[in-house]
């Protein structure tokens, strides 16, 4: 029986509920046996600012996820360092299966969210991509027409994988970056981020300055 899998990278510099939501609901949509977190070392869309420590990143992921076995951790990523391309991550992975036992397959899809996938023609070798894996995206919104009246940009390729992936799920408008504003300026966040990972943020000073003790506001 093949094994499928759905990778979900991204920094998640926090990890919040927004993104087990859209794990959650991708994999059973889909009937994913798992799902993996893949942690980027460098996001390529996202380099105007450093995340915080991978370490840091890799325990809040941990900590988000012990109590769905069928999520996992890879370290594909942040063990290859430098900028993080979805095709390098790909082809590790064929190159890593082909060493393994052939009598346990796996297929991959990725997963995306919705401002990934409006970007994904702006992505490296983005062709080479959809005719490797499939794609499943997480619609937050009516995702039917953007702005300039179609939802995807790119080739006809581009565009009917990402169509065909198209996933309705629940409306969960959250942002690592609004969460990152938010503690900076001391206000609540346990209701976007899962308690043991504000926890952890809170223990070891992340997002905010160490002399300044959070008092949520």
């Amino acid at each position: 029986m093949v094994k499928k899998i759905g990778l979900y990278g991204g920094s998640f510099d926090p990890i919040h509920v927004g993104h087990l939501n859209l794990a959650t609901e991708i994999m059973e949509a889909h009937h994913l046996d798992e799902v993996w977190f893949c942690p980027t070392a460098i996001n390529p869309h996202k380099t105007e600012q450093d995340p915080v420590s991978a370490d840091h990143r890799l325990n809040m992921i941990d900590l988000a996820i012990e109590n769905e076995p069928r999520f996992k951790i890879s370290e594909i990523e942040i063990q290859r360092e430098g900028i993080s391309y979805t095709i390098d991550t790909l082809n590790e992975l064929s190159e890593i299966q082909k060493s393994q036992d052939s009598e346990n397959p796996i297929t991959f899809a990725l997963i995306l969210g919705e401002d990934s996938a409006r970007n994904f023609h702006k992505w490296h070798k983005p062709e080479e991509i959809v005719e490797r894996v499939s794609i499943y995206t997480g619609s937050r919104t009516d995702f039917k027409k953007n702005n300039a009246g179609e939802p995807f940009q790119g080739s006809s390729n581009i565009k009917k994988a990402l169509e065909k992936g198209l996933t309705k799920t629940r409306l969960l408008d959250i942002s690592s970056k609004e969460i990152r504003e938010r503690l900076l300026n001391k206000k609540y966040c346990y209701h976007l981020v899962p308690a043991k990972v504000m926890d952890y943020i809170i223990a070891n000073h992340l997002y905010y300055h160490p002399l300044n003790e959070i008092r949520f506001l």
